[in-house]
């Protein structure tokens, strides 16, 4: 499958090794450091390009950036037009800084993909590879058995869904989906939400998806 991969950081940058591991062409882009994006390119056998031609080669666009980069990253790409008809995985949560500290945003009612997906109208959105550290996924991807470790993902197309599935198998991770992109589904696996930050297995990840499906996640930071 083709991937763009728009912010190959820490997430996104072992979220490419890890599809490239797996047989996917993928090409990388918008880093601060461009000498590192062309290092992690080199070592993992993905080629570093723009974001607008991370956004045209892919079927599949990850869209991993700090959230206060988020607008830019998406007007290098193109904008909302570049991106019209793509499946793309958001792992972008809602930290900002307010008064200089580190704080996760409130976002009222609404969740940080449902905020993302409706600027960028035409895709289908999904957010996946957002819960867990870059170090921990790296050294976790690829379990065996029970100890495979869960990956959650929403999306509201079900085409969708099934496609970020797949992509989060041949990462090496069990996929699980909290539900659509609405803050009573997603929102549990953003920052704040029960099944942010931990680690989870198959079966106990569903029932507690199942549990939590409906209900409000916990409240976030100020606004």
């Amino acid at each position: 499958m083709r991937i763009g991969v728009i912010g190959a950081g820490n997430i996104g940058g072992n979220l490419a090794r890890l599809l490239v591991g797996a047989g996917h062409e993928v090409m990388v882009s918008f880093s601060r450091d461009p000498a590192g994006l062309a290092r992690l390119a080199a070592d993992i056998g993905a080629t570093t390009v723009s974001p607008a031609q991370a956004a045209a080669h892919g079927e599949v666009v990850v869209i991993s950036v700090p959230w206060a980069v988020f607008d830019q990253a998406v007007a290098d790409a193109g904008g909302a037009a570049a991106l019209v008809g793509k499946v793309v995985i958001d792992t972008t949560n809602q930290f900002g800084r307010i008064d200089g500290a580190l704080t996760v945003l409130d976002l009222g009612g609404s969740s940080a993909a449902r905020q993302h997906a409706a600027a960028v109208p035409g895709t289908r959105w999904s957010k996946a590879f957002n819960t867990l550290t870059a170090g921990f996924q790296a050294a976790s991807a690829g379990r065996p058995g029970p100890d495979r470790v869960v990956m959650f993902y929403a999306a509201d197309h079900d085409d969708a869904a099934t496609v970020v599935a797949r992509l989060i198998n041949d990462a090496g991770f069990d996929p699980v989906r909290t539900g659509t992109l609405e803050r009573t589904e997603v929102g549990h696996q953003e920052p704040k939400g029960d099944l942010y930050g931990e680690e989870f297995h198959h079966d106990e990840a569903l029932a507690l998806v199942e549990k939590l499906r409906g209900t409000p996640p916990p409240g976030t930071g100020r606004p």
